[in-house]
């Protein structure tokens, strides 16, 4: 693994603990406008700073920067005195219920290109996203959110650790909003040496925020044309393999606008790659579609049908196709290739490029609004999540993921811990470090 360190976090200071949770949100790349407006009417909250908007004659990026000098002069914002690994213990309920701790750890990451094998990207970025957070660090020079990385951890070392850590005194134990519990705790030195060494030969693989390691990196190789290497490092969170708490849930489909479209005409195309169940009752398609492991299983309801379908690939079936057959082996074994590939591209005419736009298609985490018979909805599509076995074979192949693949659950909050590049967090970047819009 690239070598891991202490920092000296920047955090909010310890008189607004009884307000911290209203002040933690999100990632930015989850918030919908509707929920990042409900949290910013905290003027503290730190979307102000994570997901900024344009005011007084700035850029998001200025205000940002602006706004983030001013918590540090007022002392909302407080540097720790000494540098130290942050542990992160979640608890929550999965759909079913079901509770659940997962445990990780902040600390900082030195940055190392994609291609070295050790920090290994499972899904693939966008531009556009890319050069939002490559401006905002920028302008900022701190991180504001971290990487969320998963390491190998055969022996369950570090999952004991993790352990033994929370059976101390907690710095933070708080309710948030989406019904979690999380609670903080301090690593000091002696602690902290022997949990990054036994990291130190390992590899991790990114789970979210890989448009925040690659704006890190592109940040950094800037500043270094510039003679500075003064960008060197990345906010991580680090969650080991090995972790119980460990969950990835399914991002389900919705396909719209497409004209002319008849559900019969969609099943009966379908059959030619699927075998097709009709169930009585939309609240029974969850359990009848869940796949035992099995690719290609999906739930599928149409509008204003008062019962839905399972879909199961025949295995093998259409893989001759155009867009199939020229893909490796790992990767017409996913779900999102199969679907992607066979259904919507083959079956319903849906460019790769009109999918890479959104065209035609939403995207839906929760189960629950999925399966409610919406309006716009022609045909709601009930995903199972990617087992981490099949992520693994991926990514350590080499490959990555399509976008919209996993969802890694919960999120790791943001405002907990920010890692200023200098000394004390600037409003304004280095004169020579400006990027363009």
């Amino acid at each position: 693994m690239p070598r891991l360190s202490p920092f000296r976090a920047l955090r909010y200071a310890p008189a607004l603990g009884p307000r911290l949770p209203r002040l933690l949100a999100p990632p930015y790349d989850v918030l919908s406008p509707e929920e990042r407006a409900r949290l910013a009417a905290d003027p503290l909250n730190i979307v102000h700073l994570d997901l900024p908007v344009a005011e007084e004659g700035l850029d998001p990026y200025q205000a940002a920067a602006r706004r983030l000098r001013s918590w540090v002069d007022e002392g909302i914002l407080a540097r720790d005195e000494r540098p130290a690994v942050h542990v992160l213990e979640h608890t929550y309920r999965t759909g079913d219920g079901e509770p659940r701790v997962r445990r990780g750890f902040f600390a900082r990451l030195l940055l190392e290109p994609l291609d070295g094998g050790r920090v290994i990207p499972h899904e693939r970025t966008l531009l556009r996203p890319r050069a939002d957070r490559e401006r905002l660090l920028a302008a900022t020079r701190t991180h504001l959110s971290a990487v969320f990385l998963l390491h190998p951890d055969d022996r369950g070392a570090v999952v004991e650790r993790l352990r033994e850590a929370s059976r101390g005194q907690a710095a933070a134990d708080m309710a948030l909003d989406d019904g979690t519990r999380v609670r903080g705790f301090t690593l000091g030195e002696r602690d902290t040496a022997p949990l990054l060494e036994g990291l130190a030969d390992s590899w991790c693989l990114i789970a979210d925020g890989h448009h925040r390691y690659e704006s890190a990196l592109a940040y950094r190789d800037l500043r270094r044309s510039q003679g500075a290497r003064d960008a060197e490092t990345v906010l991580a969170f680090l969650c080991s393999l090995e972790d119980p708490g460990l969950t990835i849930l399914p991002i389900h489909r919705r396909v719209h606008s497409i004209e002319p479209f008849s559900p019969e005409a969609f099943r009966e195309a379908l059959a030619s790659h699927f075998d097709l169940q009709p169930i009585a009752r939309v609240a029974d398609l969850p359990a009848a579609a869940a796949s035992d492991g099995r690719p290609g299983v999906f739930g599928l309801r149409f509008r204003g049908e008062s019962g839905a379908w399972v879909a199961r690939w025949r295995p093998g079936s259409g893989l001759e196709a155009q867009s199939l057959r020229s893909l490796p082996e790992p990767l017409r074994r996913l779900d999102v290739i199969l679907l992607h590939r066979l259904v919507f591209e083959e079956v319903l005419g849906i460019s790769p490029e009109a999918q890479a736009r959104e065209g035609h298609l939403e995207y839906v985490k929760d189960r629950g609004e999925l399966l409610r018979d919406d309006a716009r909805s022609q045909v709601a599509v009930l995903m199972n999540a990617t087992p981490i076995d099949q992520v693994l074979e991926v990514t350590r192949s080499g490959l990555r993921l399509p976008q919209k693949t996993t969802y890694f659950h919960p999120k790791v909050p943001t405002g907990l811990v920010l890692d200023p590049l200098d000394q004390a967090p600037t409003s304004e970047a280095p004169a020579d470090s400006s990027l363009p819009a």
